[in-house]
């Protein structure tokens, strides 16, 4: 066909880390190092690492996603540790288990195992 170019695009490596080379034949090839992550693992671990307004007011940590609670880790009373795990959510067939984001004590559970939870929904807060 007249007029059409042909422009040939080449994966190298594994995820992820890769390499890709973009070729126009009469020119030179374009090569670009790419990582790969998934779209929504960032979004989960840029969510849980928001700092709550005050050091001393209650955190309330929120499913990033619609989904399901799998597991609770932790009930009400239990003291946790940043970064320690409290609460599992099923989304898409994934599991995502959600962090403390800071020390304290857990001092309510707004969820129950099992239960549908909508993105942005309380599940658990730390005080």
């Amino acid at each position: 066909m007249e007029g059409t170019r042909q422009t040939i695009a080449q994966v190298d490596g594994t995820a992820p880390k890769v390499t890709v080379e973009i070729a126009t034949p009469g020119h030179d090839p374009l090569v670009v190092p790419v990582e790969v992550a998934p779209a929504r693992s960032a979004r989960i671990a840029a969510l849980a690492q928001r700092p709550s307004a005050s050091a001393s007011a209650p955190a309330a940590l929120r499913s990033p996603m619609p989904g399901r609670v799998v597991k609770i880790l932790v009930k009400a009373g239990d003291r946790v540790t940043a970064g320690q795990a409290v609460v599992v959510v099923e989304a898409m067939k994934m599991e995502n288990e959600l962090r403390a984001t800071r020390a304290g004590t857990v001092q309510a559970l707004r969820c129950e195992e099992g239960a549908a939870v909508e993105a942005g929904q309380d599940l658990v807060v730390i005080g």
